[in-house]
């Protein structure tokens, strides 16, 4: 799999922490990322590739991760890493075909706590999110709502 580079979101850009009424730092700290090896015969290998990468989050006091479906689906390898640098094997629980959503247990302790969920439902046009990916405050964007929508994917 080809090394990514080292890149951040501009400081003006991130969230910062005394903007939000959650722990942003252990929030962020709840996104790991993923990385999957397909084999080379696998039904979706030639359309969705043998080396996948992403994120996904702690869910549960297992460390049971939630992620996009594509990147586990037929995986026979599956690696988690936390910002702290811990690297844990998985193994695919579930893919939900109508959510695109799959499950992951790691096979070793993360030492992650999982993320405190909400609902979308709370959340109003206007105001400000998070949008995070593995790699802390550096990799996370303050973002606005603007629009929502059934989802229809």
């Amino acid at each position: 799999m080809a090394e990514q580079k080292n890149w951040a979101f501009p400081a003006e850009m991130r969230p910062r922490p005394e903007d939000w009424r959650f722990d942003l730092d252990r929030a962020l700290d709840a996104v790991v990322l993923l990385r999957a090896e397909i084999p080379d015969d696998a039904f979706t290998a030639s359309i969705l590739g043998t080396e996948r990468a992403g994120n996904g989050i702690v869910i549960g006091e297992s460390g049971l991760v939630l992620t996009i479906g594509y990147l586990v689906t037929e995986a026979s390898v599956i690696w988690l890493t936390t910002n702290k640098g811990t690297v844990a094997g998985g193994t695919v629980l579930g893919y939900d075909q109508a959510s695109g959503f799959g499950l992951v247990q790691p096979l070793g302790k993360l030492g992650v706590k999982p993320i405190e969920r909400g609902s979308a439902a709370s959340i109003r046009v206007g105001e400000n999110v998070v949008v995070a990916g593995h790699g802390g405050r550096a990799h996370a964007l303050r973002a606005t709502v603007f629009a929502k929508r059934e989802f229809a994917g």
